[in-house]
């Protein structure tokens, strides 16, 4: 794998305050969500590894470099932060233009590359308006759009979804996948919202007080739950023969039907053993499966178990 950020056993302290503690992560080419609750220390790993502050113990490793003192770097990298920063009496145009300068941009080719970033976002028709009069969706696209204008070939995007609406957050998602997919910059992206960053990628790390939980493909880290009872609904018809039959196997710690008998949720301890049993149950049975469903499968289920929430 080619590693784009190396973290080995960093840490970071603030006084009596830890942002990271031993903490250790391995990031490949791609998408990858850095996902945990508030305070996690997401935002003090994204400061890191623009060389903004400097870790206290371990070494950290940007695109091969160390990213302390060390701006050239700052070419290769496009951060957007969790803070709203853009000058309210500014136009997005003229914001993209002050932005451009800081990085030695100028002339046509800054305005073409400013009319460029402005088409990926989606905000050409919105440039020449006043930032102040955005909403906050729009304000997330120009700060991407700033982040993007140096066409750097990684781009750090902390939070990039917080007070969004759900149509607005459905097109910065669509977005992120776009920078990656169709424009080439490999992205690291923060939330604290786990479905939404299984909605972007499948390569995540789960951080919590300072510390990795686990890191890889979101199918090997809910790996890490096959020995935890998991809840899982089925719905359809012969549901009571269906439940006498669950309850005489080794696998079942429990059997809940619905009132209308159309219905139950089942407690296994193997789910594996229970998904590759139902076929046969079901023909045995001769019940009718519509809905089967694990309560337990998703990103956030994962995550609660693995820091004992």
């Amino acid at each position: 794998m080619i590693s784009i950020v190396e973290a080995m056993s960093i840490s970071k302290w603030y006084g009596k305050v830890i942002g990271l503690n031993n903490f250790s992560i391995n990031v490949g080419t791609g998408i990858t969500g850095i996902v945990g609750p508030n305070g996690a220390g997401k935002s003090t790993l994204f400061k890191l590894m623009i060389g903004n502050i400097r870790t206290n113990v371990g070494q950290l490793k940007v695109l091969g470099e160390d990213p302390w003192r060390n701006p050239h770097q700052l070419a290769k990298i496009g951060f957007c932060p969790d803070y709203d920063f853009l000058p309210g009496e500014l136009k997005g145009r003229e914001y993209l233009r002050f932005v451009g300068g800081l990085h030695g941009m100028e002339g046509m080719a800054l305005s073409d590359r400013i009319n460029e970033v402005l088409e990926v976002v989606s905000m050409t028709d919105s440039a020449d308006r006043g930032i102040g009069g955005y909403s906050k969706g729009m304000k997330q696209r120009m700060k991407i759009a700033g982040a993007l204008l140096h066409n750097p070939p990684l781009l750090l995007l902390d939070e990039p979804l917080t007070g969004t609406d759900p149509v607005i957050r459905k097109e910065i998602i669509d977005l992120i996948k776009d920078l990656n997919k169709v424009h080439g910059h490999d992205v690291i992206v923060s939330s604290h919202v786990l479905h939404e960053i299984e909605r972007m990628t499948h390569q995540i790390a789960l951080i919590y007080k300072g510390r990795t939980v686990a890191s890889g493909d979101i199918s090997e880290i809910r790996q890490l739950m096959s020995g935890h009872p998991h809840n899982i609904v089925l719905e359809g018809s012969g549901m009571v023969e269906l439940a006498k039959v669950l309850v005489a196997e080794d696998f079942t710690v429990s059997v809940e039907l619905r009132p209308d008998r159309k219905g139950m949720v089942v407690k296994v301890d193997r789910p594996d053993a229970f998904f590759d049993a139902v076929p046969n149950m079901v023909k045995e049975t001769g019940c009718e499966l519509l809905r089967m469903e694990s309560m337990d499968d998703d990103l956030e289920s994962v995550f609660r178990y693995l820091v004992r929430w």
